[in-house]
C-alpha cells in the first residue's frame, strides 16, 4: 500500500510536467461580473464620445472589456464582448435609424459589435496565456488597432465611426495626433486601458504578483503621468506659405426644414437659403472691412447640377461676383447609366467651373446599395436609395489663387488615408462639405464635426467644415475653433484661415502604423498560443480535485 500525502502540499492542483507556472497569475472573472463589466464598459465608451465628451472614460471602458474577457470559458468572454459592443454601437449609430429605419440600424449596430467580439476572443487568448504584463499590454493595444483597422476597411470600405481618436477632440492626448496619427492614438489609449485593468485587478487581489499595493498603484500612476505629459507635447514644425499665410473664408450654412424620412428628398428651400446666407456673409465681411478669398457651400447644396441648369448657374455666378471670390458648391450629377456622382465644383466669378471633385468613398446602404437584389429580399427600404452613387478616383485639391484647397465630402473626413491624400497632393487647408440634414436631431452632426477637429490637428491643416443644417466650424491646425454655427440655424462660419505647408509625421507615415501594429498583434497572438504557460488556470476536473486531496490509494 502506498501512502497518500495530505495537507497544504496535497491541496495544490497538479501541474503538467514541463509546463512553467507563470509568475503573474490572474484569478478568472466570474460569469456575472464579466457580463456586467461588458455592459458598463460599452456605456462608458459611449460617454467618451460627443456630445458627452467624457474622453477620460475611454481607457476605463477598454479596461473593463479586458477584464470581462478574463474568463475560464471562451463563450462567456464572447458574450461579454458582444454586450460591450452592443451597448456602445447601438446608441452611437442611432442616427442611421433616421433615414434607414430600425431594422437596418439594429443590423448595423450588431455587425459593428461583432468586431468587439473578435477583439475580445483574441485578447482573452493572450491574457489567459501570458497574464497582465507589459508585453501583453502592448500586444492587446496592437490588437485593438488591428481590429479597428479591419472595421474601418471591411466590408465595402468599412465604417470608422467610433474609432478611439474621435473621442479625443477635447483631450490633451490629441497633442500626440500629428506625431502618431489615429492608429497611434488608438494604441496609446488601449495601452492605458490595459494599465488600468492590471492595476485594478492587483488592488482587488485578483492579480498575484509582487507587492500587491505597488503592483496596483504604479500602472495607474503611469496613466495619470502620460495624460499630464501630453499637455506639454509640442506640435511638429509646420510653416505657412511664403507668399501668403492665410485665406479669408466663409462657410455658408443655409439651413432647411427637416427632411421627410420617407422620400429623403432635400427641401426646395436649400438653394435660395444658400444664396441668402451667402449675401449676408458677404455683407458682414464688408462691414468688418475685409475681403473674402473663398466661399464654401455644403454637400448637395444646389439641388440640381448648376452646369445643367442655366438659372441656377447664373445665380451662383452672381453670388460669386458679389463676394468677389470663387464658391465651392456641392451637387449631385447623374450619369448616363442611371448612377450619379456626389460632386464638388469650384465655381468662379466668370461663371466657369475651375475644378471638379467626385466623392471617393460613397457610404454603403446610404449612398449606394451593394448586392441590391439580395438586400431587397430583406428590406424594401433599400430602394429609397433609387440610384447608386459612383466613386471618384482622384483626390480633390482645388487651386484658389495659387493655394491648394483640399476637398472632402461628409463621411470622408473620418478616414485618415483620404485626409493624407489631399495633403500629399498639395492641400494647404481642407474643406469638408456635409449634408447632416439627413440625420435629423441625432448626434451624428456633432460627432462628425469632432472628427474634423481631430484631423485638423493630425494633418496639420485648417479644416473648414460646412453643413447644410449644422454643425459647421472652422478649426486651425492647432485645434482652435475660429467660428462655429449650431444645428438648425442659418448663418456662416467666417475666419482668417491659416494655411500650412508642413507634413506631419502622421501624414508622412501613411498607413504604415496600422500595418506594423497589426503585424505585431498577429505575431503576439501566435506567440501566446504557442507557449505552454497559462496565467489563468483551467478549471480543475473532479478526479484531479479528489487526487489533490489524497482521496485515492492502492
Amino acid at each position: 500500500m502506498t501512502r497518500t500525502t495530505s495537507g497544504a502540499r496535497g491541496a495544490q492542483p497538479a501541474v503538467r510536467r514541463g509546463v512553467r507556472t507563470p509568475r503573474d497569475q490572474v484569478a478568472p472573472t466570474p460569469v456575472l461580473a464579466a457580463l456586467v463589466l461588458g455592459v458598463l464598459g460599452g456605456v462608458g465608451a459611449l460617454a467618451a464620445f460627443p456630445p458627452h465628451d467624457l474622453w477620460m472614460l475611454l481607457p476605463f471602458a477598454i479596461a473593463a472589456l479586458n477584464a470581462c474577457v478574463l474568463t475560464r470559458r471562451w463563450h462567456v468572454a464572447a458574450l461579454a464582448s458582444l454586450l460591450w459592443g452592443l451597448a456602445f454601437f447601438f446608441p452611437l449609430t442611432i442616427w442611421a435609424k433616421t433615414y434607414a429605419g430600425s431594422a437596418p440600424w439594429l443590423a448595423l449596430g450588431a455587425f459593428e459589435a461583432l468586431y468587439i467580439v473578435v477583439y475580445g476572443l483574441a485578447a482573452r487568448a493572450v491574457l489567459v496565456r501570458r497574464g497582465i504584463g507589459l508585453g501583453s499590454g502592448i500586444v492587446l493595444a496592437a490588437l485593438w488597432v488591428a481590429v479597428e483597422t479591419l472595421r474601418s476597411t471591411f466590408p465595402w470600405g468599412g465604417l470608422s465611426w467610433g474609432s478611439v481618436a474621435f473621442a479625443l477632440s477635447d483631450s490633451p492626448l490629441l497633442n500626440l495626433g500629428p506625431w502618431i496619427g489615429t492608429a497611434g492614438l488608438s494604441f496609446v489609449v488601449a495601452l492605458l486601458g490595459q494599465f488600468l485593468c492590471g492595476g485594478a485587478l492587483a488592488l482587488l487581489g485578483r492579480r498575484h504578483r509582487g507587492v500587491r499595493g505597488l503592483s496596483g498603484v504604479w500602472p495607474m500612476a503611469t496613466v495619470v503621468g502620460v495624460v499630464i505629459g501630453t499637455m506639454v507635447v509640442p506640435l511638429p514644425k509646420n510653416p505657412a506659405p511664403s507668399d501668403d499665410g492665410s485665406m479669408t473664408v466663409a462657410g455658408v450654412q443655409g439651413n432647411v426644414p427637416p427632411i421627410d424620412p420617407e422620400s429623403l428628398a432635400m427641401p426646395s428651400e436649400i438653394f435660395p437659403n444658400q444664396l441668402t446666407a451667402t449675401a449676408d456673409a458677404v455683407q458682414q465681411v464688408r462691414e468688418d472691412g475685409g475681403q473674402l478669398d473663398l466661399v464654401v457651400w455644403p454637400e448637395d447644396s444646389t439641388g440640381w447640377d448648376p452646369r445643367a441648369d442655366a438659372s441656377r448657374g447664373q445665380a451662383i455666378t452672381a453670388a460669386a461676383q458679389d463676394a468677389q471670390a470663387p464658391i465651392i458648391v456641392g451637387t449631385q450629377t447623374p450619369t448616363d447609366d442611371g448612377g450619379r456622382y456626389n460632386n464638388s465644383l469650384l465655381w468662379t466669378t466668370d461663371g466657369t467651373v475651375a475644378g471638379v471633385y467626385a466623392k471617393r468613398h460613397p457610404v454603403p446602404f446610404g449612398e449606394y446599395i451593394p448586392y441590391r437584389s439580395f438586400f431587397r429580399t430583406l428590406s424594401d427600404k433599400v430602394d429609397l436609395v433609387s440610384s447608386d452613387m459612383k466613386a471618384g478616383t482622384q483626390p480633390g485639391v482645388f487651386d484658389v489663387d495659387g493655394h491648394g484647397v483640399g476637398v472632402l465630402i461628409c463621411f470622408e473626413i473620418a478616414y485618415q488615408n483620404l485626409v493624407d491624400d489631399v495633403v500629399d497632393d498639395g492641400a494647404q487647408m481642407i474643406v469638408v462639405q456635409s449634408n447632416n440634414a439627413l440625420f435629423g436631431d441625432s448626434d451624428e452632426a456633432i460627432q462628425q464635426v469632432a472628427e474634423a477637429k481631430v484631423f485638423a490637428v493630425v494633418s496639420g491643416r485648417s479644416v473648414v467644415h460646412v453643413s447644410t443644417v449644422g454643425q459647421s466650424a472652422i478649426f486651425t491646425p492647432e485645434g482652435r475653433t475660429l467660428d462655429y454655427q449650431d444645428h438648425w440655424t442659418q448663418g456662416s462660419v467666417i475666419g482668417e484661415v491659416p494655411l500650412r505647408t508642413g507634413i506631419t509625421p502622421a501624414v508622412a507615415a501613411g498607413r504604415w502604423p496600422e500595418i506594423v501594429l497589426s503585424a505585431l498583434a498577429v505575431a503576439g497572438l501566435l506567440f501566446a498560443g504557442a507557449g505552454g504557460r497559462r496565467a489563468v488556470a483551467p478549471a480543475v476536473r473532479r478526479r484531479d480535485r479528489v487526487a489533490a486531496r489524497g482521496g485515492g490509494s492502492r
